[in-house]
């Protein structure tokens, strides 16, 4: 099931099962980089390989398995993966995600901080 299919309570029970693992993958500079550029499978290599059990707890609830005993096959698991980040709700989260983060600059492009001699 893509994630845009839940719906209500399920979609709140399936928020709150994703949010541990979901947010150490998005925690990642890499793969939220990766993913921004349109270079998904990259985003894809990069969470396999340093989130292994949070990629493996997603696929298992969204598969509605047990994350313990879950297994994916490597024929399976792009597709999987692939689904996961072609769903156009990922796809704006990602793209939510960089519009949260704090601005370089403080004020202004134009303002003039230049002191004024009287």
């Amino acid at each position: 099931m893509k994630i845009s299919d839940f719906r209500g309570e399920q979609a709140l029970d399936l928020f709150a099962d994703l949010i541990e693992p979901a947010a150490e993958i998005m925690a990642d500079k890499n793969v939220v980089d990766a993913a921004r550029r349109g270079d998904k499978l990259t985003a894809i290599k990069i969470a396999v390989k340093a989130h292994k059990k949070a990629v493996i707890r997603i696929l298992a609830i969204l598969d509605g398995e047990d994350p313990e005993t879950y297994s994916v096959s490597i024929l399976t698991l792009p597709v999987k993966l692939l689904e996961i980040l072609n769903d156009e709700e990922t796809i704006n989260l990602f793209r939510s995600q960089g519009q949260m983060k704090p601005s370089a600059s403080s004020g202004s492009a134009t303002e003039n901080t230049e002191e004024v001699e009287s």
